[in-house]
């Protein structure tokens, strides 16, 4: 079985109509495809960014670090340079935690938080012209367990 098919939600023919909950992006649907996934990279807004030979500033996602990275002119001006920002994550939608559950980092790709009635309470975070801050990240108790540290 490919990478593809495993991440594909089993349901019968009659129930191809349902809205299936995307458990890495936190959205819902019902149509899935190669790329339908996208999770943008997260950056630190605590975090001073690293000034280049340039005089540009540059911000490492907390996500991925030096594999996530955003160009800004000057601190605070947020004129920033996106066509060299990827996604920290994109590829199909999945409702499988067997296949998600070593890309959980804490950051950008968080588990399920429900509510009283079981719905995931997440909202889905957008790749945009304009790299994503922590500060816009709604985070909830326990997403610090699944923060990855090298060392």
């Amino acid at each position: 079985m490919d990478y593809y098919s495993r991440t594909q939600p089993t349901r019968s023919l009659s129930m191809s109509a349902c809205r299936e909950h995307c458990i890495r992006c936190h959205k819902d649907f019902s149509v899935n495809y190669p790329s339908a996934c996208v999770v943008p990279h997260v950056f630190d807004s605590r975090c001073d960014p690293l000034r280049l030979y340039s005089g540009e500033f540059q911000w490492m996602s907390e996500c991925c670090g030096g594999y996530g990275t955003v160009t800004e002119e000057e601190p605070g001006s947020g004129a920033f340079r996106m066509m060299e920002l990827t996604a920290c994550y994109r590829g199909p939608h999945t409702t499988r935690k067997d296949v998600v559950r070593l890309q959980y980092n804490g950051v950008s790709v968080l588990r399920c938080k429900h509510n009283g009635s079981g719905t995931c309470i997440r909202s889905y975070l957008t790749q945009r012209n304009r790299p994503v801050f922590d500060k816009e990240v709604v985070y909830c108790d326990g997403d610090e367990q699944d923060r990855h540290h090298d060392g």
